[in-house]
């Protein structure tokens, strides 16, 4: 009866012994889930922010051409009004004149 109740108390020790490493393995495979999700995120917000850094970058270059071509054509009409002889001007107050004076 010894041997028999030895046997279920070894059994019991063995049994919590396989939940304790069962517990202790699960707690490590939660740790390293974590610690990858972690990288990932990491990873991830990495790629992000380059993404939008590169994208910055390109908003940023289309913007100075933008202006840089709209600079160059408001000089090219500044200038080309600039070259009109003065009696276009003067011609053109007239006919703006006339205009007013027949209504």
């Amino acid at each position: 009866m010894t041997s028999l109740v030895e046997n279920i108390i070894s059994l019991e020790n063995e049994a919590e012994d396989i939940i304790e490493k069962a517990r202790a393995g699960s707690k490590e495979i939660i740790r390293s889930v974590d610690d990858e999700i972690t990288r990932y995120r990491d990873h991830l917000t990495g790629e992000l922010e380059t993404r939008l850094a590169h994208f910055r970058t390109e908003a940023e270059n289309k913007f100075e051409e933008t202006v840089a071509e709209a600079s160059k054509e408001h000089e090219r009409r500044i200038r080309s009004v600039r070259e009109l002889p003065d009696s276009f001007a003067a011609l053109q107050i007239e006919r703006i004149l006339d205009r007013f004076n027949n209504w």
